[in-house]
């Protein structure tokens, strides 16, 4: 490799959900989400896992 220049890994695509919301929830996940400088679907992302948490929802690993 030239120096100066970095390996870049190749980011592994991963499935997407899509949901269906009021235009006032999107401006809340809108401004949440600027609030702590990430995207939208980071901050949807870990609201969800939380919630699977919380709920007790999580996939056990195999070796459980």
């Amino acid at each position: 490799m030239e120096p100066g220049l970095r390996q870049v890994s190749m980011v592994t695509r991963r499935p997407r959900v899509a949901f269906i919301c009021d235009e006032d929830v999107k401006e809340i996940l809108e401004e949440w989400a600027g609030d702590e400088n990430r995207t939208v679907s980071n901050l949807v992302e870990s609201i969800v896992l939380e919630a699977i948490k919380r709920t007790g929802r999580s996939k056990k690993s195999k070796n459980d």
